[in-house]
Order: C-alpha cells, then structure tokens, then sequence
C-alpha cells in the first residue's frame, strides 16, 4: 500500500475531476491493508476548488516558484517596515508582473489539464498568489501544493511570519481537515489565522489605535502632558534625591511632549502611508481584473467576429453555388426548349426520309426485276442464236 504523503501527493498532483474516484479508491485500499487511521486521514482530504487546484499545478510544474514568491514578499515587509518608497514602488511592479504571469500560465495548465478558469477562479488564484507575497504562512501553504481552497489576503502592509503549522487551505502532515481560508482574521490574511488587530512588527492594538486616532483628525494632546507628568513625578520621586529645578522640569517636559507629537505624528503618517498602498494595491488589482475581462472580451469579439466572416464566406459561396445551378438550370431549360421545337421537324424528316427509303427500296427492287427480265431474255437470245447457228449448212 502507498504512503499517505504518496495519496496526498497524488490526489493534488493529478486531475481534478476524478479527485473524489482517486481519494475513494485509496480509502479502500487502506482499509483492505487494516490501516483504518490512514483510510479515515484519506477520507478527510478535501477536493480542491479549481483556483486551489491552478495553484497547486503552478508549485508543481515550477518547483522554484515557492522561494520567488518567498523571497519577493520578504523584500516588500523589509520596504514596508523601513517605508522605502522607491524600493516599494519597484517592488510592486515586480509584483504585478509575476502574478500576471503566473495568473496566464495557470490558464494554460488548467486548459492542458482538461479545466477552463472562469473569470472569477482566476481571480481567486490572483487573489491567492497576491496573499503568498503578504503572508509567510500563505507562501508555505502555496509551497506545499495541497490547497483546498483560494486565500485572500485583506488589511494594509504585509502580516508577519507564525510559528509552523499555522497555514491556511493546506492539507496538513496529520491528514486532518485543513483550516478554512475565509473563516477568520480581519485585517490579515484571511484563514492565515492571525489575530485581528495586530500589526507586522507591533504589538496588539496598536495598528488599531493609531488607526482610531488618525480617523478622529486628533493627536491626542492630553496623551504627551500626562508622560510629561508622569515623568516629572517620577523625577520627584526619588527619595531624598535633588529636586530639579522649574526650568529643567519644563524643559523637560517640553521635550517630552515634542517627543509624543513626533512620534504621534510618525505614526499618523505611516497609518496614512498603509492607506494609500493599500488603496493603489487595489486599483492595480481592479485594473488588472479589468484588463482580464477586457482581454476575455476582446478574444471573445475576435473570435465572434471570425465566426461572423466564416458564416458571410460561405453565405456568399452558398450564393454563389445557387446562382450558377439557377443559370445551368436556365441553360437546360433552354436547350430542352429548343430541343422540343426541333423535334416536330425531326419527326417530319424521318417521315420523308422513311418513305424515300421505301420508294427507293421499291425502286431497286423494280430495277431487280427488269434486270432478271433483261437477263433471261438475253440467254433465250443467245439460245436461239446458237440454234441458228447449228442450223445453217
């Protein structure tokens, strides 16, 4: 009996319309080899959709894929967390271009393995290509060629790397059912299983309230005043300690405060900043989602168009034929026409030309006879000559 990593192996390498034949047959040769908790494992293996199952035949006809999109998404966290723009902006066409690319050479391995991706399967499979760029976990789950199931990827910037095993649409090692990829997370990636409100590179709650923040238009003032307090009741705290003085207090104070503002107004403008990728990330992916029921139109019109000039082709040669059998029609017409005036005529002819042939039979047989007259008369001439003859002295 074949391994359980050989059944799953199989059943996500191969077609996708005898999955379920596939996975059956397995479960009864687990079972009939007694090994019922490899069977119950087989049986839990879900189909994948067909975006899922284009992704899975992308990792396996291009092995190297899944360190592409590993090692382009790190490159995007590094831009993120250090808001480099330029190296964003680059990163970004890279980005578009390889999942294009990826989303037409899906197409072409789904049309060769018997499935055609509709528009909306090929968008889940961009939407799932673009979640691997953002989401380590998504990378690994993209990496092991077993999803079940797209993945999108929602919220600003890019979500940080969890400990193994947490991976979204992807068969696990164990053969239990894989995780739902659309259940859970909001402002992650969804079925990544990240936490709601937590930031790459922060800690919770702060993408939230910064976020509360620059949406109220307030730099929270109270917020800088309190950390100068607090400080200068620390600094006043000390035990017998020397008190400072009311200017260095202030000063003090001051620079506190001008410390939170910047840091308040670093924050508001890196929460502005994630708005606005997220906003262009977005357009680009409508644009490309334009240009790709654009592009399915156009081929669409093209070939309806050559359609519409075959069936013009062979209206006019259809034509064409009607028009020379109608003329050959006319011309036998014609000629059956004339051949029926011509024939009265020719009735007469053989008319007379049978009565001349019987006159003339007629004729000949009249000449036969005066000739066998001519003849005998001839003979009783020469008869009686000779007799003449033999009486003379």
């Amino acid at each position: 009996m074949a391994s359980l990593d050989d059944v799953v192996d199989d059943l996500y390498g191969g077609a996708l319309d005898d999955f379920v034949a596939r996975r059956d047959a397995a479960v009864r040769a687990a079972k009939a080899a007694k090994d019922k908790a490899t069977a119950a494992r087989i049986a839990s293996l879900r189909k994948p959709t067909v975006a899922a199952w284009a992704v899975n035949l992308l990792v396996r006809d291009d092995p190297s894929l899944a360190d592409a999109l590993r090692d382009l998404g790190e490159g995007m966290r590094d831009a993120e967390r250090s808001l480099d723009g330029p190296a964003l902006r680059e990163l970004g066409k890279q980005r578009r271009a390889l999942v294009s690319g990826l989303v037409a050479r899906a197409r072409r391995l789904a049309a060769a393995g018997g499935q055609k991706l509709s528009t909306a399967a090929s968008q889940e499979v961009e939407q799932t290509l673009t979640a691997a760029l953002a989401d380590p976990r998504v990378a690994d789950a993209v990496a092991a060629g077993t999803l079940t199931h797209g993945t999108e990827h929602v919220g600003f910037g890019s979500a940080d790397a969890s400990p193994e095993g947490e991976r979204a649409g992807v068969v696990p090692e164990s053969g239990t059912s894989p995780a739902r990829s659309r259940s859970e997370g909001t402002g992650a990636t969804r079925g990544a299983g990240t936490r709601p409100g937590v930031r790459a590179g922060g800690r919770p709650g702060a993408a939230a309230s910064s976020a509360a923040r620059a949406d109220r238009g307030d730099d929270a003032p109270g917020t800088s005043d309190d950390a100068a307090a607090s400080s200068d009741d620390a600094a006043g705290s000390g035990g017998g300690r020397t008190r400072p003085s009311s200017t260095t207090s202030a000063k003090a104070a001051a620079e506190g405060r001008e410390r939170a503002r910047r840091a308040q107004e670093a924050e508001r403008l890196r929460h502005r900043h994630e708005h606005a990728v997220a906003a262009r990330e977005a357009a680009e992916a409508d644009l490309d989602r334009a240009r790709t029921r654009h592009e399915d139109v156009a081929t669409a019109e093209q070939a309806a168009v050559a359609t519409l000039e075959d069936a013009e082709r062979e209206q006019q040669d259809a034509y064409a034929a009607e028009q020379q059998l109608v003329e050959a029609l006319a011309d036998v017409r014609r000629r059956l026409a004339d051949a029926r005036a011509a024939l009265p005529r020719a009735d007469e002819a053989l008319v007379a030309a049978r009565t001349r042939a019987r006159d003339q039979e007629k004729a000949v047989r009249a000449a036969a006879r005066e000739l066998e007259r001519a003849t005998k008369a001839a003979e009783r001439a020469r008869d009686q000559e000779q007799r003449a003859a033999d009486a003379l002295p």
